[in-house]
């Protein structure tokens, strides 16, 4: 394939992306960092077989809602670059994220990926509830008597995550009592986006829906997705925030890692910023699971840009 044209955009967060023209048609590109996933060999191997089997269920059920990534003339669909990037393709659609992301839409698109799954069951990454950087939470947990001087968010981010240790503790305990008993059957599992809902769901002109972005996807229990559907969400209640759960905490811990290695106060590191003082457990946020919110005898600290 011979570009003769490619356009950086600025859109999604964390991961980078161009528009790239041929002669016969555009195609989008995604580089993915693999900085933050350790071993960039292993973090290929899984995106690897999690497109192939979004790829094949698409062909087997014919889905035509998912944008699944495209293999090369290797047959994969993830290419290394270098020891810390990843880039993938994808066939270009004029298409724009949904205002408003109507529920109804996205429940019925999570609806048909889930039954199509278990009529053309695939090999696929199956859910193990881990915790994603879950380490770097813990590291930092331990450490809140040291300065964090990687960069401008670090102690900031130690200040506020101090004011929450106990409640953010509390947290992670009540997740693994929540995964050791969806650990327990594989009975409903299904093929799960992992993220159906904001900049994922898209749509072209016309109105049609696509899911994009399906490096997340997993066999897992259908609340996986379920839980972002707001009132629609019909599913087992302890599965809807168990997951609703691990999203706060894999957020949080995700920031920690940024915010305790080398870091500049660019856009993305803002809106880590921003999104770690949303997502942090805290008894304010959980209040049925981590007991009444205090007082706040502190004001969380702004530091975008300090």
């Amino acid at each position: 394939m011979h570009v003769h044209a490619l356009t950086y955009l600025p859109v999604g967060f964390g991961d980078h992306h161009w528009r790239a023209d041929t002669a016969t048609q555009p195609y989008f590109i995604t580089v993915r960092d693999l900085r933050l996933d350790g071993r960039s060999d292993a973090a290929i191997a899984m995106l690897e077989h999690t497109f192939a089997a979004v790829r094949r269920l698409n062909h087997a059920a014919e889905l035509d809602f998912i944008i699944a990534a495209l293999p090369g003339a290797s047959g994969a669909a993830v290419a290394p670059l270098g020891r810390d990037y990843a880039l993938t393709v994808y066939d270009w659609l004029d298409v724009r994220t949904v205002p408003d992301p109507d529920a109804d839409v996205a429940a019925s698109l999570v609806a048909r990926l889930h039954e199509a799954s278990r009529r053309h069951p695939v090999d696929a990454v199956h859910d193990d509830f881990s915790i994603r950087h879950r380490w770097a939470c813990e590291a930092a947990l331990r450490e809140l008597d040291q300065p964090w001087l990687e960069g401008p968010f670090g102690e900031p981010a130690r200040e506020l995550l101090a004011r929450h240790a106990d409640e953010l503790r509390a947290a992670l305990d009540a997740y693994d009592r929540f995964a050791r008993g969806a650990a327990a059957t594989t009975a409903g599992w299904c093929l799960t986006h992992g993220e159906p809902t904001g900049d994922n769901l898209v749509q072209d002109a016309s109105g049609r829906a696509f899911l994009v972005d399906w490096e997340s996807a997993r066999v897992a229990p259908p609340e996986r997705d379920l839980w972002q559907l707001a009132d629609r969400a019909n599913g087992r209640a302890p599965l809807l925030t168990m997951y609703r759960l691990l999203w706060d905490l894999a957020e949080t811990s995700v920031y920690l890692l940024q915010f305790r290695s080398q870091h500049t106060a660019d856009d993305n590191m803002v809106e880590s910023w921003r999104n770690y003082q949303t997502f942090l457990p805290t008894r304010a946020r959980w209040p049925d699971l981590l007991g009444a919110a205090a007082p706040e005898k502190h004001s969380t600290q702004e530091a975008e840009g300090s």
